[in-house]
This record gives C-alpha cells, sequence and structure tokens, in this order.
C-alpha cells in the first residue's frame, strides 16, 4: 500500500506544474493511432486526473469520458469535462463498451502487484468493445535502469503565493519500482500556509514482460513508440507509449 496521493494541495497546483507538459502532441499522436488502427468515435480515460487529455480529444470529435479516483482531480476535471466520474479503476463499472480506452501519465505504473495491473486491465477490457483498442504510456524499464534515479528542488510562484517542490527518486530493481517522494510547501507572503507530502511508487516495464501480461489480460499487442512531445528531460525520455487490440 503506498501513501495518499494526489491530495487536495498536489491537485490545486497540478496544471501549473505541468503547464509544460506536451499535451497537444500526446493527443495528436493518439489520434494518430486511432485513426490508423480505429475506427474510434468513443474514448474512456481511466485515471483521467484534470482532464486534459480528455478535453483535447473532445476538440477533435471523439465522445470522451474520464473516471479518477482523487475527489480533488475529478472535481477540477469536471470544470472542462462534465462526464467525469469519481471511483476507483479497479471497481468502475459503467455499463458501456467504447471504442478506446486509455491510461496516460503512468496511471498503469502506479499499480505495483501484478493483481492489481491485471485488476485494472481487466477493468478497461470490461469498458472495450471487442477489438477496441487499448492505449497506455509506461515508464520504459530499459531507459530507467540506465540513467538511474532523479530529484531536485523547484519553486513555482502564482501571485502572492508561492509553491516549492522537493523530489527525490529511489530505484528498486528487484521489484521493478521507481520510488519518487514528493515534499510540497505552499508559502504566502512570509508565511508557511500548508505542507505536504507524498510517496508515489511507479512500476517500470520491459517490453516482453509488458506483452505477456497484456496477453494474459486479454489484449494483444499492436505496437509501442516514444510519447510524442517536444519537452526535454528525463521523464520524456523514460515515458513511452504502448497500444494494444482487446481480443
Amino acid at each position: 500500500m503506498q501513501t495518499e496521493i494526489f491530495g487536495s494541495l498536489h491537485a490545486r497546483w497540478y496544471d501549473r506544474w505541468h503547464a509544460r507538459k506536451d499535451y497537444q502532441s500526446e493527443v495528436d499522436q493518439l489520434d494518430e493511432v486511432f485513426s490508423q488502427y480505429g475506427p474510434v468515435a468513443s474514448v474512456l480515460d481511466l485515471g483521467c486526473g484534470t482532464a486534459r487529455h480528455l478535453a483535447l480529444l473532445a476538440t477533435l470529435g471523439y465522445a470522451v469520458t474520464g473516471v479518477d479516483r482523487s475527489p480533488a482531480m475529478v472535481a477540477l476535471a469536471r470544470d472542462r469535462i462534465p462526464s467525469v466520474v469519481q471511483a476507483d479503476l479497479m471497481d468502475v463499472r459503467l455499463n458501456r463498451e467504447f471504442d478506446a480506452v486509455i491510461m496516460m501519465f503512468s496511471v498503469l505504473g502506479y499499480l505495483g502487484t501484478t493483481g492489481e495491473l491485471l485488476g485494472a486491465l481487466g477493468t478497461a477490457r470490461r469498458h472495450l468493445r471487442p477489438g477496441g483498442l487499448l492505449v497506455v504510456d509506461i515508464l520504459d524499464g530499459s531507459a530507467v535502469l540506465s540513467n538511474g534515479p532523479m530529484g531536485g528542488f523547484t519553486a513555482m510562484t502564482d501571485g502572492p503565493q508561492t509553491l516549492l517542490r522537493a523530489t527525490t527518486g529511489r530505484v528498486h530493481t528487484e521489484e521493478q519500482i521507481y520510488e519518487m517522494g514528493v515534499k510540497l510547501w505552499l508559502i504566502s507572503g512570509d508565511r508557511l500556509v500548508e505542507e505536504d507530502a507524498e510517496t508515489h511508487s511507479l512500476r517500470f516495464f520491459l517490453p516482453r514482460e509488458l506483452d505477456l501480461i497484456l496477453e494474459l489480460a486479454g489484449f494483444e499487442m499492436i505496437d509501442s513508440a516514444p510519447v510524442g512531445g517536444g519537452q526535454p528531460g528525463p521523464a520524456r525520455e523514460w515515458s513511452r507509449l504502448v497500444w494494444a487490440r482487446r481480443t
């Protein structure tokens, strides 16, 4: 079990912190996959966060629905997309099928055990029409093992408030887990007004392992590619987009 993540403080600053994340390029990449391997008209995002991907997909004409377990994230997501459901992706049942299911920003990696992985993929399969597409982004195990852990200290200012964030990284090789510690301090003027600490445990994957997991869950691997986008940095270099078809 990992500590509670994406709490209120993290959620409120999430979009500002990830302002440089190239969501448009990622959605263009999704659109290309959908066009090549579809047809795709409806998309379900499991672990949608603040619904940035869904909002852009909606502008392209897709019918979109999101699911996230964080109440703070869902509240923000509904400002963009009304059709967002607050639920744990392991348990949600929407009683309908979609042409594609996406799980972006390492959602699959947050499921550390094989049982959790298969449970989440089971949810995805249950909500896909026969032949529908599953698209996920993952941490590429080869890149993580080659580059080692990251960490740092950064600050972001918005009006009179400043959010300080310290991150630490640790690679658990045998468990295939990248552990990221996050500490947050919100400063208003010269006063500390709020703070929080989170531990994000992300599983990284190797190609043959992922192919086997997808097969066990009822999917056929199609292909993979580096996640679209131009911003530099190790996080981008570690991320890989994978798409598969429901069998």
